[in-house]
């Protein structure tokens, strides 16, 4: 079972990779891993409660103590976690179908497990049967404490209003039948905001869009925000977020960090932390207020772990995580969608109109279908062949710039595709790169490896 174990999760199909007897083992390795008690938490999916119970059962085997907190929305979770000093492991599948399951592990800091650390849960859920206790040497089981959800979503609830102040505007909020429906109506009208609720009630099918909130799957938050000010879509769990703009327009993350960057830097010049993949928007904001980009690798625990380490006023994926120190030391996306939307109703303009005042490259990611098991190979040729006629950059996949422009080639931690992004001042170095690198691209992927 050891594909289940991937760079930041646990992920697989429910019945098929993961079931109880996959759960239970997880939580014994997590137990026998680390030192220290676990908060444990679930979304909403048909198969996340069973999975959780099964989990708590092996964590507590393998003689941790459980902080039991059922349902909440991840942020919520990882903020109890946060404040107790607790290690958090959350069952979710995030933005994949729902047939989906898996769990995310966090560090007391806030912190996801990064690729090495779920890789040695995986080597030792691969030496145990389902025996914990036996296996850690001790005969005494952990104890399950159990949490009143409820209390901790008003604490959380109560931290993010005393730390954020708005102006009162018309807003949607689409929580895609995610868990952001628990928390973010109540949340933005006690901030002031007039809001619209999209698909509030919690149900693991998704009946009404994908868990993943992509531009092609927000026709109905396009078309109610007509005649409001803008938007908020949310991923299953609530860790990632997508703003529209008040003409129905999906603005980019690094559009949002953009604005939300033009504000942190008033107050002084700090450290910002950017995937490889984010656009050269990001170095624009930056050098009009003299400060450092800091790019590294993909993935949400490295952004969150980057931040802390350079002291970052704000870290960015171009998958929608954002990680804003000043607020929490980890990705939630409630929280920062409110503290995004505060910053846009105070600054008294259309979020069209501040969008329109961001600059614009020529820029296109592309998928190219390529098996789990061959991708990264793929990836290494590449490398070896650019590195004839370029300097390259090797923090994640391979990239190489240019005078005007830049291109990477990297493969998906989560899918078997590759995916080359390409970004240029004009339209003219666009086309010839992606002349270039495309078919090249192409032909490493059908001669193999």
């Amino acid at each position: 079972m050891s594909h289940i174990f991937r760079s930041y999760d646990i992920r697989g199909i429910y019945g098929k990779d993961i079931d109880e007897n996959i759960a239970e083992r997880i939580g014994i390795a997590l137990a026998l891993k680390i030192k220290g008690d676990i908060a444990v938490a679930r979304d909403m999916r048909l198969s996340s409660e069973r999975i959780m119970d099964a989990l708590v059962k092996g964590i507590r085997k393998g003689g941790r103590n459980v902080y039991f907190l059922g349902l909440l929305p991840l942020g919520t979770a990882l903020y109890f976690a946060w404040q107790n000093g607790k290690y958090l492991a959350y069952v979710t599948a995030s933005h994949l179908p729902k047939e989906w399951a898996g769990v995310k592990f966090f560090h007391p800091s806030g912190c996801g497990f990064i690729d090495k650390e779920n890789y040695e849960v995986r080597d030792i859920f691969a030496k145990v049967s389902g025996k914990g206790d036996r296996a850690r040497g001790k005969k005494d089981k952990g104890r399950q404490i159990c949490i009143d959800n409820e209390k901790v979503l008003a604490d959380y609830k109560n931290y993010l209003l005393s730390k954020i102040k708005c102006r009162k505007k018309k807003i949607v909020l689409d929580c895609g039948n995610g868990m952001a429906g628990m928390v973010v109506k109540g949340l933005f009208e006690s901030a002031g905001f007039d809001v619209t609720v999209l698909f509030e009630k919690l149900d693991g099918t998704f009946p009404n869009r994908n868990s993943e909130p992509s531009d092609d799957s927000l026709a109905k938050l396009k078309k109610a925000v007509t005649g409001k000010d803008f938007g908020i879509a949310f991923d299953g769990d609530g860790d990632r977020m997508v703003f529209v703009d008040d003409t129905g327009t999906t603005a980019t993350p690094e559009q949002i960090a953009y604005i939300l960057l033009g504000h942190l830097l008033e107050k002084g010049k700090r450290p910002i932390v950017a995937n490889i993949e984010c656009s050269r928007i990001i170095d624009t904001i930056a050098e009009k207020f003299s400060s450092n980009v800091h790019r590294i690798q993909v993935g949400h625990p490295y952004i969150v772990k980057e931040a802390a380490k350079r002291k970052a006023v704000l870290g960015i994926e171009t998958s929608g995580h954002y990680v804003l120190p000043e607020l929490f030391p980890f990705d939630d996306a409630v929280g920062i969608s409110l503290y995004a939307a505060a910053v846009i109703s105070n600054m008294g303009r259309k979020l069209s109109e501040l969008i329109r005042s961001v600059p614009k490259y020529p820029f296109k990611r592309t998928n190219f279908d390529c098996a789990d098991d061959k991708k990264f190979l793929v990836i290494k040729n590449l490398e070896r062949e650019f590195s004839k006629k370029y300097k390259i950059n090797t923090t994640d996949g391979v990239r190489v710039d240019f005078k005007e422009g830049w291109v990477l080639a990297r493969a998906s931690n989560t899918s078997p595709i590759i995916r080359l992004t390409i970004e240029a001042e004009n339209e003219k170095e666009f086309k010839r790169i992606e002349k270039e690198f495309s078919k090249t691209v192409e032909d490493a992927i059908s001669r193999g490896v």
